[in-house]
């Protein structure tokens, strides 16, 4: 089978779970004896440029963060950059370019916001190929409604003016990441009989023995991994330390520190480091940026717990299925994507979204008891051993595509 693979981004360039797996797929459809193809940005590099089968030839329009601690009139170009993220015509060429060189027989869509959208939308009834998204996250869906809970601008006639209007998707079928995603769709038209629910899977590097002691004498490690936005719920974590730090010496609690790895909105980055000097706080938090996964990996071993306070719906919650695999304990918000990897006091803790006395609880309740936090790690690796391995994963990728091209050229029924 020969596949084309289009994303916005694509490693060694990721902002995050989404493009680490695209690659990973790739990887394993390649080593399932497929060939496949890359179409992706031209991000991290001078020019477009083409590395053997990888096409780094489209371009990626810089994210529009408004800022209203910012003058208007050094934020003027934020709203060209938001419309040309939905509507960018030379990409569309581009997609049909390499179509045309490379003569793949299925299209595989990952994630296409930032690199015209619309415009790609446009140009699929052009393909004349199956089509499969790979749904990991909410993207198609914020066309339509361009705001959330967590919207730090809400401006949504402009927004929506600048998206302008959104084609109708051409797809043949679709693979969502998590039954929460699905449901999503599901409730916006998309027939759930053409969905089918595909768990991600993790690189085997993460279910390898550790390769780092813990310092016995070192404070406890908290640990968050994940972009710097508002709907990551990062505020709500660092109200439950502020809680913990006004408990530790009534109760004794062993010293604390907390490691935040990821980049994100400067915005509210500046607004977390706010409250951290308002509460004093600045000594038990660091932010690392971002790091290979490599050293990502120490991390976790050197880590006590794993916190994952999300605000909205996670997809699927990539860094939960890693922190488990690593042995981690995971405290995570009781909604989404982590609410279906995590059975709530079995393999992790759940907790209500935007709850900082139940964080505090939580945290607290694996401080003050080492024999569960092994506990619960060790469930939560048996459980990635068994449903999230990239193997297991790219397996089911590889019979849904295989599927989608027999329901295309009409040699099997339209259900997957």
């Amino acid at each position: 089978m020969r596949i084309l693979l289009l994303s916005n981004l694509f490693p060694p360039h990721v902002e995050g779970g989404a493009e680490i797996l695209a690659g990973d797929i790739a990887r394993g459809l390649q080593r399932l004896g497929h060939d496949v193809y890359i179409l992706t940005s031209s991000y991290g590099s001078a020019k477009p440029t083409q590395e053997g089968r990888i096409y780094r030839t489209l371009r990626l329009i810089p994210t529009a963060h408004f800022d209203r601690q910012r003058p208007i009139w050094k934020q003027l170009d934020q709203p060209l950059h938001y419309y040309q993220r939905y509507n960018y015509t030379p990409n569309a060429q581009e997609l049909l370019r390499v179509i045309a060189e490379v003569q793949p027989e299925l299209l595989y869509i990952w994630e296409i916001t930032g690199i015209g959208l619309n415009s790609l939308l446009k140009a699929l009834p052009d393909v004349h190929l199956p089509i499969v998204f790979h749904l990991g996250s909410y993207w198609l869906l914020y066309t339509r409604s361009p705001e959330t809970a967590q919207s730090r601008l809400r401006i949504r006639r402009l927004k929506q003016a600048l998206i302008g209007k959104v084609p109708e998707i051409t797809w043949t079928s679709l693979i969502a990441v998590s039954s929460t995603v699905k449901e999503e769709y599901a409730k916006a038209g998309f027939d759930p009989q053409r969905i089918e629910v595909i768990y991600n899977g993790i690189d085997p590097r993460f279910l390898a023995p550790s390769r780092v002691a813990r310092t016995a004498d070192s404070p406890l490690q908290l640990l968050f991994v994940g972009r710097l936005r508002v709907e990551k719920g990062i505020l709500t974590l660092l109200k439950a330390l502020h809680l913990l730090q006004q408990k530790q010496h009534e109760m004794q609690l062993p010293a604390l520190h907390l490691n935040i790895f990821g980049d994100g909105d400067k915005a509210y980055v500046h607004e977390l480091q706010t409250f951290l000097q308002e509460k004093g706080l600045e000594n038990m938090v660091t932010f690392h940026g971002k790091v290979p996964q490599e050293e990502l990996i120490d991390w976790y071993d050197r880590s006590d717990i794993m916190l994952v306070p999300s605000l909205w719906k996670e997809p699927f919650g990539l860094v939960i299925a890693e922190a488990m695999a690593r042995g981690l304990p995971v405290i995570s918000s009781n909604v989404g994507g982590p609410a279906e990897i995590i059975t709530d006091g079995v393999n992790g803790i759940l907790t209500e979204p935007g709850d900082e006395q139940a964080m505090m609880q939580a945290i607290l309740q694996l401080i003050e008891n080492p024999e569960r936090r092994e506990q619960l790690g060790q469930a939560a690796r048996e459980v990635v051993r068994e449903r999230f391995t990239i193997e297991q994963n790219a397996k089911r990728v590889e019979a849904h595509l295989l599927k989608a091209i027999e329901i295309y050229t009409g040699t099997a029924s339209s259900k997957l």
